[in-house]
């Protein structure tokens, strides 16, 4: 036996969970799942003991520690370099909303007035989307989004005017007025967020060095590998899964469906911006697999033999749940006061 493998059982026999940091933690799974053993145990040992709450706290304050760096380059740039944009991009189910307001909560501490406008609400109405080689509308294409309606309102909202903002109305596939306004201050910073927020053609006309741009992903600390079974692209899925069902009625095979036709777009109209990114910050949580098991594993239970490959990768995902231990309604109690990342309601 190793000495690494040693150090992690000594932690399991001495009840040393409270004092293990989440980086010793994590090390512990990737190291034994590194000697061909069972990472995934320990993880389950935890939740089992009663320590999730004390990891997934330790995984919220490491999350605000990063945030906060963030926000003070963010402050720094607008008070020394004149910065008047952040743009908050990333794929679907990333954390890009959740991301955001916590970034506002913490700019308003230092006396900056994030002003918030999602993209989402610039969609063009469904009767004027581009559409795909099929014929079909293109629900992810860049030019779905009125880029002169929003460059327009931009410009306006720079100049100091006070501006009429849209709202999208997904159940009529329009953008519609309901009188909301939106006017900048000496101390506003406007944030643009959405999953084409880092395209350069988005607001062309504002100096570059104007703007911040910040990349959210969500990629799983301890799931990979083929112990697991988990995909590049998996933990978001789960999200969105997750994400539709509560906010939008859809069933775990509508969003299987949707899926591949959401990475095609990813890889065409985000991912390549990734890297003029200023900042990245990654959404993940150790414990969110074990959050989100008992809703999205009945979800997936529920895809139908009838269809093949979505029934495939519910299988797929559900054998990947299935080794997870759930958290209990005690951890949820304890936790529920700080809870900050953990299943966000994720706009798109």
């Amino acid at each position: 036996m190793s000495d690494t493998t040693s150090s992690a059982d000594n932690n399991l026999q001495q009840n040393k969970y409270p004092h293990m940091t989440l980086e010793e933690f994590c090390g512990n799974i990737r190291r034994m799942e590194s000697q061909g053993q069972d990472g995934i145990s320990l993880f389950n040992d935890v939740v089992t003991r009663g320590y999730a709450p004390d990891l997934i706290a330790e995984d919220e304050f490491q999350h605000s520690r990063r945030l906060e760096r963030i926000t003070s380059e963010i402050t720094r740039r607008f008070r020394q370099e004149g910065l008047r944009i952040v743009l908050v991009a990333g794929p679907s189910c990333s954390g890009k909303t959740t991301t955001s307001r916590f970034l506002n909560h913490m700019l308003r501490d230092n006396g900056i007035q994030p002003c918030v406008v999602s993209l989402d609400n610039y969609f063009l109405n469904l009767d004027q989307r581009p559409l795909d080689a099929n014929g079909n509308i293109d629900y992810e294409s860049f030019y779905g989004l009125d880029l002169k309606q929003l460059g327009r309102d931009v410009s306006s909202l720079l100049a100091g005017d006070q501006v009429s903002m849209p709202t999208y109305d997904y159940v009529k596939g329009e953008r519609t007025y309901r009188g909301n306004t939106l006017k900048l201050e000496n101390n506003s910073l406007l944030f643009l967020e959405g999953l084409h927020a880092l395209n350069p053609q988005l607001v062309p006309n504002i100096d570059d060095d104007l703007k911040f741009r910040l990349f959210v992903t969500a990629q799983a600390t301890i799931y990979y590998g083929e112990k697991m079974g988990l995909g590049e692209h998996d933990n978001r899925l789960l999200r969105r899964i997750y994400r539709d069902f509560n906010s939008r009625g859809a069933s775990a095979l509508q969003t299987l469906q949707w899926w591949p036709g959401v990475l095609h777009g990813e890889h065409m109209w985000i991912l390549p911006f990734a890297s003029h990114a200023d900042a990245w910050f990654n959404t993940s949580m150790v414990f969110e697999f074990s959050a989100i098991k008992p809703r999205v594993s009945q979800l997936l239970h529920e895809v139908p033999e009838s269809e093949p490959e979505e029934f495939r990768i519910a299988k797929r995902l559900s054998a990947v749940l299935d080794r997870i231990e759930p958290l209990t309604h005690e951890d949820f109690v304890a936790i529920a006061p700080k809870r900050k990342f953990l299943l966000s309601n994720e706009g798109k």
